[in-house]
């Protein structure tokens, strides 16, 4: 049998670790990530004083691709490494599926490190998800974390429901109201100056 592509699933949190282990082990693995820069920005903050970040995120989530000869013990092998879940397989079946070579050279020559995110969220923003089950749906920023994550209320079920969701996934449709600077902060930034 020769080498194919499959798909492995790992647990959440745990795939850059489980890429290291496997590419240790000498497997050839395949874990596309996105450059994202981010900004935020508190409120009765100036804009200016916004706080950029840059991180890498996984494009396919949890989800790791890796050539194989596939047999039973490398499907053991791999199946028990410490953060693994599961291989992805065909619908009915524990048969792992394949990965089309030409799927994975497409992926690899798209050039994704110049797809940057850029862009500024602030609580009361409205934001449209653009991937996975929510994509195309509206709500609100509630909350945006140092790391760039966003929590952003969504009708769902017809009451409101917080959903938590990375930079890169959400587009900007229309910026909340923005608090206005207070006296105070107004006075120490011309300190400052």
């Amino acid at each position: 049998m020769a080498e194919r592509w499959y798909v492995v699933e790992c647990f959440e949190g745990k795939d850059r670790e489980v890429y290291g282990r496997l590419a240790a082990l000498g497997f050839e693995v395949w874990r596309p990530v996105l450059k994202v820069r981010s900004a935020s920005r508190w409120e009765g903050r100036p804009l200016e004083a916004k706080q950029r970040r840059s991180r890498y995120v996984a494009i396919f989530g949890r989800y790791l691709f890796i050539r194989v000869d596939m047999s039973d013990s490398v499907y053991s092998a791999i199946k028990e490494q410490p953060g693994v879940d599961a291989w992805l397989c065909f619908a009915g079946s524990d048969e792992p599926a394949t990965v089309p070579d030409a799927l994975i050279l497409h992926y690899r020559q798209l050039r994704l490190d110049r797809a940057d995110v850029s862009i500024v969220f602030t609580k009361g923003d409205v934001v449209r998800a653009l991937q996975g089950p929510f994509a195309t749906f509206q709500g609100v920023v509630s909350r945006v974390d140092s790391r760039g994550v966003l929590c952003v209320e969504m009708s769902i079920f017809g009451r409101p429901t917080p959903i938590i969701f990375p930079v890169g996934h959400v587009e900007l449709v229309e910026h909340g109201l923005r608090l206005p600077i207070g006296r105070d902060v107004k006075q120490r930034l011309q300190k400052r100056a």
